[in-house]
């Protein structure tokens, strides 16, 4: 860890590299006068809108829609099978992947067939709360128990006896993004109507006690449990592809997480005082002293499960995956989709796209080697286990 200067308060880094619009987000970050004691960047750490995607922000009585991001709730979810390594010879692991994909939408789609909304409504059990139209509900609906697209994956994983796992990672879909993008509009404008200065629009905040605090509050809470539901729907369909191309006998669920969310807790500052406050974790994952974590590879690299160490220095918080090294933009230019193929077929790892063109910005090359990210977090989480693909299902 290494400490980053010119903000108004420390910023805590783990990540080995920063690129200067991180670096840049995180001293906005710093600067914010919402927040608490110091800002903390995982080994993951990107720019992303506003805030760093892979930061912690503990605010003041206040939440900052962008340090939660577009895609509330987006988070991974493990099953374990009995299934092992042998069980999925590769013509077999193909149909699997072809079934998974025709029963979990991916990329912008939802649902061809109208999912019943009674059922779906008693499965998240929470009333819409006012601050989601009912218009963003219905798509939401719409959309429950499928992929989306970037970086969410579905994959089939070894472990090193050969074990078999199922590993997802997908978030609220476009509810989530409805209601960032609705909720930074409303946050803007209150801001500018308070005279609250702000180190960048992008980290325009709601008070506690606002109308927006509690309608986006309101909002976040009903996304982190579509988002649950969602990863569920996702592993009960695979659990039914298995079932019936498979001698399935176990699908055991072991974790399921989120890496995007606000959250109140306690924390201990770098001077010792314990304060109350709002933890804002942006592609950044809670891992308390033995908490179970999830960190996802990019395709075609390992993940891990983890416990986590408690590191109050990190607000107990630890990275959510590898982090992105390059643009997507530069990733094309970088590599082939055919390229990505052959390399992913030479690493024996079966690849299904929604989009063949655009698999190139997802590659292993595109993000920041797993190795090292985990090296660098020695002092956040201890690895448990280590996964690694036999077949993804890319959005």
């Amino acid at each position: 860890m290494r400490i980053l200067e010119g903000g108004r308060l420390p910023i805590l880094s783990w990540a080995p590299e920063l690129d200067a619009t991180a670096h840049q987000q995180a001293v906005n970050l710093a600067n914010l006068a919402v927040a608490i004691d110091h800002v903390a960047l995982m080994p993951d750490a990107h720019a992303g809108f506003g805030m760093p995607i892979g930061g912690v922000l503990f605010a003041d009585r206040a939440v900052v829609p962008f340090a939660i991001g577009v895609d509330i709730g987006c988070g991974v979810a493990l099953a374990a099978t009995d299934l092992r390594v042998r069980d999925l010879p590769p013509e077999r692991l193909d149909r699997v992947l072809a079934a998974i994909e025709r029963r979990v939408p991916t990329g912008h789609r939802g649902h061809e067939r109208t999912v019943d909304r009674e059922a779906a409504l008693a499965e998240i059990g929470l009333e819409r709360p006012e601050s989601i139209r009912a218009a963003w509900l219905d798509q939401g609906l719409q959309q429950l128990g499928t992929l989306g697209g970037g970086n969410h994956f579905l994959e089939l994983q070894r472990d090193p006896e050969g074990h078999v796992y199922v590993m997802l990672h997908s978030g609220s879909r476009h509810l989530g993004k409805t209601i960032c993008d609705e909720m930074h509009r409303r946050a803007v404008a209150h801001d500018a109507a308070h005279g609250l200065a702000l180190p960048h629009r992008e980290l325009a905040y709601f008070p506690e006690g606002s109308t927006g605090f509690d309608d986006y509050w309101s909002a976040m809470t009903f996304a982190l449990r579509y988002a649950e539901v969602n990863r569920a729907r996702m592993l009960d369909a695979v659990e039914a592809v298995l079932a019936g191309l498979t001698r399935l006998g176990r699908f055991e669920r072991r974790v399921e997480i989120h890496h995007n969310y606000a959250v109140r807790e306690r924390h201990a500052g770098l001077d010792g005082i314990v304060r109350d406050g709002i933890v804002h974790r942006k592609g950044a994952v809670r891992a308390r002293p033995g908490e179970p974590v999830l960190i996802p590879g990019s395709m075609g690299s390992a993940s891990y499960v983890g416990e986590g160490l408690g590191n109050p220095a990190a607000f107990a918080t630890c990275e959510h995956g590898a982090g992105r090294a390059m643009s997507r933009t530069a990733a094309r230019r970088a590599r082939s989709s055919p390229e990505v193929y052959d390399e992913m077929d030479r690493l024996g790892i079966r690849l299904r796209a929604a989009d063949r063109r655009a698999v190139a910005e997802e590659a292993a090359f595109a993000y920041k080697e797993i190795e090292v990210v985990m090296a660098a977090s020695a002092d956040l989480v201890r690895p448990t286990l280590r996964l690694l693909p036999l077949g993804v299902v890319k959005g």
